[in-house]
Formats: C-alpha cells, structure tokens, sequence
C-alpha cells in the first residue's frame, strides 16, 4: 500500500516524509474500512418519518425562483471562438497525471 499511498500524495501534491509513509498508509486503511462498514449498512424497514433533524445549507424558501434565461442558441446570437493552445481533433487537452 506503501506505492498508492505515495501515488496518492503526488496526485494531492501532498509532501509526506518516507518515514510517515506507514503512518499514513494505515490511517487511509482505517478509513477505507469505514467505507466498508457504511456499505453494510441496510435502510430496509427504516421509513423517515420527517426532515426536522436534517440540516440543509439554506432553507428552502430562500432560494431563487428557477427562471428560463435565453441560451446562446435561441438569441441568435454565435459562441465565442476560443483560441486554446493544447487541442487535438477539436478536444481540449490537459497535463498528464
């Protein structure tokens, strides 16, 4: 696991010291283990019952109206022409992981 974890850092750019490398391995295994358990878990015969100890962000009532807004299409009006350096066959291309 040693290898993943230190793939891991790279993609996170993340610095970890080699010495940290088992100490890291065996949290992310932890919780990885904890995933595990929560996919053991059942909802049959569970019903809820209300939302009240749910917490959301914002209440419902606050949020805006969903309003249709004319697309670019439909106004008649041309996207903008994009001048990318990294394209291939009409694809964007980004950097290599």
């Amino acid at each position: 696991m040693g290898t993943d974890i230190k793939k891991l850092c790279a993609l996170a750019k993340l610095e970890i010291p080699e010495q940290n490398i088992a100490e890291i391995s065996g949290k992310v295994k932890e919780v990885l283990l904890m995933f595990d358990k929560l996919d053991e878990f059942t909802t049959e015969g569970f019903e809820i019952k209300s939302t009240e100890d749910l917490k959301f962000e914002r209440a419902f009532e606050n949020l805006r109206d969903d309003r249709p807004r004319p697309t670019l299409e439909s106004s008649g009006k041309t996207r903008p022409k994009l001048k990318l350096k990294n394209t291939k066959d009409g694809y964007v291309l980004g950097p290599r992981i």
